[in-house]
């Protein structure tokens, strides 16, 4: 008996498996697609396959009592988000998140990586061929942009080209620095400024060089990977950056109406601070901000973390940043220093770019990390266990017992 259950409980972990790598290999294809000059008119049916084969996953995996209540917190967060916004994602990213318990995660993010470098080299062909989409991004642009020929390889543009070459390149040094050597982060350092001279994407340069620095000094220096401190000043910068998000929501207007400093730092920053306030009712700025969100919010503009408290709501973006937080804490404890790289990257990042923030899962290699360690985060006190793993209809059970007999 006892190997006719292991058996099943084998096959269900398989079949669980399969179902998560189908969902996640359709979330990749998806993302393609969006950087494509095509319009997909299927991309919302794919969205929910996707969603069901992950939601299968998460079926077919067995949690422990505390990971269910987590899972019915988030879940019930998410679901009220979508309630009122009628926007999704949340729900979508809590049950990929719960649905990467027993996945590996370096293998599902080879598989994000191979997939999207792939795409992207089937992206750049077509361009080349003048099947689909363009070689250059000519003639659109703000400020010292404009009127410069920039290389875009058939994803629309050259910001997003140069945000898909930082992220591949982020997600690369995570999956094989082990592997790498002072000549392999040279040459990626060769990448950033022809990235830049390619796209002049200034953010993209700065972003792309921090990480390759800071990702020298994990690797290299053992006691700065294992100094408290540093994963603290990680944090603290993340919330430095939410700082300045909403700070630039509180500011934003016309230019005539800013103080001279702002007006300057935003002009550095290619009019992100002014592009908040630029639509009919105002946009993203704080006033407009809610617990949770509106059904009408969907303005886009640049900054990440603004748009995340002003397409979800504060209730949502304060957990999202407080759940990130804790994810730099955790890679300490996992002694996953290029973990906490790449999730500060990400971070840092989303000040400027909402490359994260959006309705693709594929586009956000943070959370395949979240989905790895977030049973790992509540794994605290006595029962540092989390106790006995249980799947849904288990938990159930009881509760159903209950009402029979009560009939």
């Amino acid at each position: 008996m006892t190997n006719d259950t292991d058996k099943k409980q084998w096959n269900t972990e398989r079949a669980g498996t399969a179902c998560f790598y189908i969902g996640l290999i359709l979330e990749v294809l998806i993302v393609i697609l969006d950087k494509s000059s095509w319009i997909n008119p299927v991309e919302g049916q794919l969205f929910r396959v996707s969603f069901l084969f992950f939601a299968l996953k998460v079926c077919f995996t067995k949690y422990t009592y505390r990971e269910w209540a987590a899972i019915v917190f988030a879940g019930g967060v998410a679901a009220v988000c979508y309630l009122v916004s009628t926007r999704d994602e949340a729900v979508r990213v809590v049950v990929f998140c719960v649905a990467m318990k027993g996945v590996c995660h370096r293998k599902a993010m080879k598989t994000v990586f191979f997939g999207t470098v792939a795409g992207m080299a089937v992206l750049a062909a077509l361009a080349f061929m003048g099947v689909l989409g363009e070689v250059f991004d000519a003639g659109v642009g703000f400020g010292f942009k404009a009127e410069r020929t920039r290389l875009c390889l058939g994803v629309g543009n050259s910001n997003a080209l140069a945000c898909m070459i930082w992220a591949l390149m982020t997600l690369g040094i995570y999956l094989y620095h082990e592997k790498m050597r002072w000549q392999h982060y040279a040459l990626l350092a060769v990448l950033t400024g022809l990235t830049y001279v390619a796209t002049v994407t200034r953010t993209a340069l700065a972003v792309m060089g921090a990480t390759i620095v800071l990702a020298c000094l994990m690797q290299y220096v053992k006691k700065l990977r294992q100094a408290a401190w540093v994963y603290a000043g990680g944090i603290l910068a993340v919330l430095g950056g939410v700082g300045f998000s909403v700070y630039a929501a509180y500011i934003s207007d016309w230019y005539e109406f800013l103080p001279e400093t702002v007006v300057k730092i935003d002009r550095f920053l290619t009019g992100r601070i002014t592009s908040i306030y630029a639509f009919l009712n105002g946009g993203g700025v704080l006033e407009n901000w809610k617990l949770f969100s509106d059904p009408d919010y969907v303005e886009y503009f640049d900054m990440g973390y603004v748009r995340l408290f002003f397409w979800y709501g504060i209730i949502p973006g304060t957990l999202s940043v407080l759940a990130l937080c804790a994810l730099l804490w955790q890679c300490r404890k996992q002694k996953d220093y290029m973990g906490f790289v790449l999730t500060l990257s990400f971070a840092m990042y989303t000040v400027i770019e909402a490359h994260a923030v959006s309705v693709y899962i594929a586009r956000n290699y943070v959370l395949l990390l979240m989905g790895a360690y977030w049973p790992c985060m509540l794994r605290f006190g006595k029962n540092a266990s989390g106790g006995q793993e249980l799947y849904w209809w288990r938990i159930l059970r009881p509760v159903l017992h209950g009402r029979s007999a009560a009939k």
